[in-house]
């Protein structure tokens, strides 16, 4: 009777010792930092129209997470514990739905626009055909599409001390003309070793992380020669 009642109480007490423990560690006394300041800025400013789409490509979608996974938490006794955009990433409470590949783009666009860009988001969720290239071009009147297409984009972190984080990412970006044509693709994937700080929360330090690999993407010659710069 004893070993029933105890098991009991671990099955009812530690998922709520984990979540507790995780939504300590995830903000603690830290204000999140706001949209304009996770939000990439470039070295480089385009002036034409340029319409921008963040789709996700993932394999762990086909295995059954959703479009919200972000990676995973080790918490209490190093129980991993999934991590979806919001709370982890997003903290707005009214964009609590969104998934990853929709945070990303809304930060690429008011980081740019804030910057002078004219930037739109395409809000599609494949990369798109030829066809439908040259009509979402034609329906903002722009001159560039930019596709980022996500195949990794994974943190791991352990929350039970104050260490360095992983952050393993990988795309395809391509940009297209207004007749459809891929004036520049690119493919990259790599791991970022996070050194996390303890005077700030880790929802805070996962958004820098994303917004540094933004930034580094959307840097790359191949990108800036594509969108005429």
């Amino acid at each position: 009777m004893r070993s029933n009642i105890t098991q009991g109480l671990r099955s009812t007490l530690l998922p709520a010792m984990i979540a507790l423990a995780a939504g300590m560690m995830l903000t603690g006394c830290v204000t999140p930092i706001p949209m304009a300041q996770e939000a990439p800025d470039l070295n480089y400013k385009v002036t034409g129209p340029v319409v921008v789409s963040v789709v996700d490509q993932r394999d762990l979608l086909a295995e059954g997470k959703p479009p919200t996974f972000i990676g995973v938490a080790h918490t209490v006794f190093g129980i991993p514990t999934d991590m979806q955009a919001y709370p982890w990433f997003v903290s707005d409470e009214a964009r609590k739905d969104q998934t990853l590949a929709q945070a990303l783009e809304e930060r690429i666009v008011v980081g740019l626009n804030d910057e002078g860009w004219q930037l739109t988001g395409a809000a599609v969720t494949k990369p798109p055909t030829k066809d439908e290239a040259v009509s979402l071009l034609a329906a903002r009147s722009a001159e560039r599409l930019l596709v980022l297409s996500l195949t990794k984009w994974y943190v791991s972190i352990n929350l039970n001390w104050v260490t360095a984080f992983n952050f393993d990412w990988g795309y395809k970006l391509e940009v297209y003309d207004p007749q459809g044509n891929a004036v520049a693709s690119v493919v990259d994937a790599g791991r970022d070793v996070v050194d996390m700080k303890g005077d700030d929360s880790a929802q805070n330090q996962i958004k820098m992380a994303y917004r540094d690999r933004l930034i580094k993407i959307l840097e790359r010659p191949e990108v800036r020669a594509a969108l005429g710069q």
